[in-house]
């Protein structure tokens, strides 16, 4: 169930998540960081994406439908922002937000989800590698395929994101 929480909450949340992450083969802190997001704000879908080589984008967690980066998850999708996850002025990653209300996303969410990729580009570079390794280990074992199948979703609950300003 849904219940608005405010940003700063929030961010205080997923720093935590991130703290207390402990390297797993079978769940990821990321897709407890989106399931957060999802059921705290106002968001229908959202997508982790790193960069896994020049241009190349690999999808770390999804919903559902498997997107690249800029296309639409969900036919309902009013708005959508894209986030920039950068560290040192290096870019990393994005994160993929939709929402099905039109003019979804504020200064708030804006703030709130630049934040959550700061966190993220900084654990991603950390003590969070594993998720990086296991994201390039797969996307070189699809490319090493003559058939590559459609990424899985991360866990059996629908996962939620959103973005800004797009209609």
């Amino acid at each position: 169930m849904k219940t608005y929480r405010s940003a700063r909450e929030l961010l205080a949340e997923v720093k935590r998540l991130l703290a207390a992450n402990k390297p797993s083969a079978h769940r990821s802190p990321l897709v407890d960081i989106i399931e957060l997001l999802c059921e705290g704000r106002h968001y229908s879908w959202m997508g982790i994406y790193l960069l896994v080589g020049p241009n190349t984008p690999q999808q770390l967690l999804e919903a559902g439908r498997h997107p690249n980066p800029g296309q639409m998850a969900l036919p309902e999708t009013r708005s959508k922002i894209l986030v920039s996850m950068k560290l040192a002025g290096r870019e990393l990653g994005v994160l993929d937000v939709e929402s099905d209300r039109e003019n979804a996303f504020g200064a708030e969410d804006r703030v709130l989800l630049e934040d959550v990729a700061t966190a993220l580009a900084r654990f991603l570079t950390g003590r969070g590698k594993y998720v990086v390794r296991k994201a390039r280990g797969a996307a070189v074992a699809t490319d090493s395929q003559p058939q590559a199948r459609a990424p899985q979703p991360a866990s059996n609950r629908p996962l939620r994101s959103a973005a800004v300003g797009e209609k």
